[in-house]
């Protein structure tokens, strides 16, 4: 009978064709389907912050100390001990940073113009006390003296407010090179002292420091 025949060559021809549709795409399949490696990706690291990446370096107000000088300062004053001074500096600001001296402080027999050395012993002598000219060692490297201190002529009279020098002036205890220059530049604009106490209308000059020179001033002549 021909129609079996014809019936197992259409199911042959219905196969090859499955087949010939199939190879491709199981190929296909195969090829994108199949195990891939994986791709890990990293994060970027990010750029070091120059900030703090680097170190960061002191100042040089930080990293340099200033010069200092240690001096001991003893006898009449408030405070006696040791204190650090800057270089250039007087035995004025000695005194000040002790306190100023005591109501027994012989501050006449005192030149307050002298600079202070470093690792210096200063003593400031009593009233009445004679002061000794000889220098007692306080290391190897620093020198112990009286503050009765050389180098100038201390006043052998009261000082005139009127006629003084600013360089004379500046030899009176609190009274530096600032003050002595405000009080020639006040007697000049204001007219002269009539009283020793009117001194205290120049700034800066008060009852503390009235009170250690108005013994040793005075108001003579006017100029």
């Amino acid at each position: 009978m021909p129609e079996p025949k014809a019936r197992r060559l259409a199911i042959a021809l219905l196969a090859v064709l499955v087949v010939i549709i199939l190879i491709p795409a199981m190929m296909l399949l195969v090829r994108n389907g199949g195990n891939q490696p994986v791709r890990i990706i990293l994060p970027t690291p990010e750029a070091p912050n120059s900030k703090t990446a680097s170190p960061k370096v002191g100042t040089s107000t930080e990293s340099q100390g200033k010069p200092e000088l240690r001096v001991y300062v003893s006898g009449e004053v408030q405070r006696p001990g040791v204190y650090l001074l800057d270089p250039g500096d007087r035995l004025e600001d000695a005194l000040v940073a002790a306190g100023g001296g005591t109501a027994d402080a012989n501050l006449e027999a005192v030149n307050l113009a002298l600079r202070v050395q470093d690792e210096a012993h200063y003593r400031v002598p009593g009233i009445g006390e004679t002061p000794s000219p000889e220098l007692s060692a306080v290391s190897d490297a620093g020198a112990s003296q009286d503050l009765t201190g050389t180098g100038g002529q201390s006043p052998t009279g009261p000082i005139d407010l009127n006629t003084a020098s600013a360089e004379l002036l500046e030899s009176l205890p609190g009274i530096g090179p600032v003050r002595a220059g405000a009080i020639v530049d006040d007697r000049e604009l204001n007219g002269p002292y009539l009283t020793v106490e009117q001194i205290m209308r120049v700034q800066g000059i008060g009852t503390t420091t009235y009170a250690n020179i108005r013994e040793l001033v005075a108001v003579g002549e006017f100029p």
